[in-house]
């Protein structure tokens, strides 16, 4: 079940990537009329809420939608809770999800096994409304830091893209998904042309503008499924998750043919700026690591060609 609040977003703009905090709240509760209520509650706070009957429930819509944090009684007939964060706990996928636990039997006892299983907090029943709203604006407080933490450290400060840890991590999920069929992910590595001399002639300013204007483009230029990021100095890498051989050099020479803004580089002087680009198929059993090395070895022929 899903009940909707008044329109509402939060949301954190970036240069390039742009992070949507998606504070949906899971209830889990068996008694129709505390969850309904409960959902209510969230609701009237500007929150979207998903509520799930047992624990068994919540974890198929954990899978299928991952929630900003989860309410979950303790004990339900299918599934309870102390069950359900087990299972969440031990799942990559759900393993840092705040998980606020409450029960009519908040004795010691059952409050540390809750907290020893990996609950976040423990509250008894019957709830007070403001307690209850004051440690969830705590706990997703606390969860927007994490993730704003762990967008800082996978993405490149100069351009907005993924850095190389971040694009390779994309790169990883794209293989595991296709693991049935490993020759539909592609790559692509695009390097600026005559880069060190841009810098070397007109400086380091110069080429971070070169950069930036280079990443945003590519964006612009990519499907909705592919992803960009900077891999190093001026070295670009696409990942496409589908699309095979044929997705790849057709995207390839859409970017080889960019045309990218010219570059102001002093009063009344312009530059060009291109980009030579290579592409590889993932083949079954390649590691990451050959497929980029491929695609890079094609951009290089691409690059002694256009010289």
């Amino acid at each position: 079940m899903k009940v909707e609040p008044p329109a509402r977003r939060v949301h954190q703009p970036g240069c390039i990537v742009e992070v949507t905090r998606n504070d949906r709240i899971l209830v889990v509760e068996d008694d129709d009329g505390s969850r309904n209520a409960l959902a209510a509650l969230l609701v009237d706070h500007g929150f979207e809420v998903d509520s799930a009957q047992n624990g068994v429930e919540a974890l198929e819509l954990v899978a299928d939608r991952t929630p900003a944090l989860i309410i979950s009684d303790v004990r339900m007939p299918r599934g309870g809770g102390l069950a359900m964060v087990r299972e969440l706990r031990a799942r990559a996928a759900s393993e840092d999800i705040p998980i606020i636990l409450v029960s009519a039997d908040s004795a010691r006892d059952r409050r540390v096994a809750g907290l020893d299983i990996g609950a976040d907090d423990f509250l008894g029943k019957p709830l007070d409304p403001d307690e209850l709203m004051a440690r969830v604006r705590v706990h997703l407080r606390h969860a927007h830091r994490q993730d704003e933490l762990r967008r800082r450290a996978v993405i490149d400060p100069l351009t907005g893209l993924l850095n190389r840890d971040g694009i390779f991590a994309v790169l990883r999920r794209a293989q595991e998904r296709g693991a049935r069929d490993p020759e539909s992910v592609g790559a692509l590595v695009l390097d600026v042309d005559r880069f060190k001399k841009l810098n070397d002639d007109h400086g380091h300013a110069a080429g971070d503008t070169a950069l930036r204007m280079i990443a945003r483009a590519l964006v612009d230029a990519v499907r909705v499924a592919d992803h960009v990021g900077r891999i190093g100095g001026d070295e670009f890498l696409v990942v496409l998750p589908e699309g095979g051989e044929a997705g790849a050099r057709a995207l390839a020479d859409r970017l080889r043919s960019l045309a990218l803004p010219p570059l102001a580089v002093g009063p009344d002087r312009e530059l060009a700026v291109t980009m030579s680009v290579g592409c590889a198929v993932l083949k079954d059993g390649e590691s990451l690591d050959s497929l980029v090395e491929r695609a890079d070895a094609a951009m290089y022929r691409a690059k002694r060609a256009s010289r």
